[in-house]
């Protein structure tokens, strides 16, 4: 099946990933200070020639039986499952989503082109790698889970013979329309007149938005 690519180069408006550190906490058992040494008892004359008592009977405790606390052994922290930070975006298609898609066919009849109908399994797809960029704190085409939008797309059967990405992470999911139409390389995806269907995934995370829009001619 012939590819032609149309993937561009990713936009970055907002929020450099936060860095998160974990540590193991060590608890040192507490050890006895050394028992003081009990002095013998001496009987006291106080006449001027004391008689000295040669059985003294001194009562120390030289073997005192410590009681240390018990030592709490470090406990290393479980990994969280994969997309246990990030809750799973909604499977169906959202009013911020469909918001996206009116906004392409809108740019799309004013520039003489077909407006694109809404493929659910792609915005199945584009949530999974809008999800996908949040969990793992990258933003790029190339998925450490997925690979491409190519590799997604035939994993889940869809027959295309072009197919396409637009990526954007914004602090203002508003703005992502403008920040896709602004560039020449996002534009094109969005004006194509190749393309036929679309699918938009929004998910949110912290105070950034990760947005994808897949476009596919059938």
């Amino acid at each position: 099946m012939k590819r032609f690519s149309a993937v561009v180069l990713a936009i970055v408006l907002l929020a450099a990933p936060l860095a998160q550190a974990s540590a193991w906490e060590w608890w040192a058992p507490t050890l006895p200070s050394t028992p003081p040494v009990t002095q013998p008892s001496w009987p006291v004359n106080p006449s001027p020639n004391p008689t000295p008592n040669p059985n003294p009977n001194p009562t120390p405790n030289p073997n005192p039986t410590p009681n240390p606390n018990t030592p709490i052994l470090p406990v290393q922290p479980s990994k969280p499952s994969p997309g246990q930070e990030v809750p799973l975006p909604n499977p169906s298609l959202t009013s911020q989503e469909q918001k996206l898609i009116n906004q392409v066919n809108e740019e799309r009849i004013k520039n003489g082109r077909q407006p694109l109908q809404i493929d659910y399994t792609l915005v199945s797809l584009a949530k999974q790698k809008s999800h996908d960029m949040a969990v793992n704190s990258y933003f790029s085409h190339v998925s450490p889970t997925y690979g491409t939008v190519y590799n997604m797309l035939d994993q889940a059967g869809v027959s295309y013979s072009r197919a396409g990405e637009n990526i954007a992470k914004t602090g203002d999911v508003n703005r992502a329309h403008t920040l896709f139409m602004n560039s020449s390389g996002h534009r094109v995806n969005v004006l194509h007149s190749g393309y036929t269907h679309i699918g938009v995934g929004i998910v949110k995370h912290g105070t950034s938005y990760y947005v994808t829009q897949i476009f596919i001619k059938k």
